[in-house]
């Protein structure tokens, strides 16, 4: 799941949260989800978000934090 936020320090910006779901948290899931956080932590190109953060929930989901970019959903 993906959510728009809002970051405050150190530069106020809007960010794009991706979280795994609740009840999705099987291991295979995370296993893919921590792969693409960590290929997209390593990319450098002007047509992919940039990853801001990373971390856990208090609940325990990993998430990361990604540059908003503004556009029409694909799905």
């Amino acid at each position: 799941v993906v959510y728009l936020g809002h970051q405050e320090e150190p530069i106020r910006r809007d960010v794009a949260i991706k979280v795994v779901q609740a009840g999705m948290q099987s291991r295979s899931i995370l296993a893919r989800f921590e792969s693409e956080r960590q290929v997209l932590a390593l990319m450098n190109h002007p047509a992919v978000a940039k990853v801001i953060d990373a971390g856990t929930t208090e609940s325990g989901s990993p998430y990361f934090v990604m540059e908003y970019v503004e556009g029409s959903p694909i799905d």
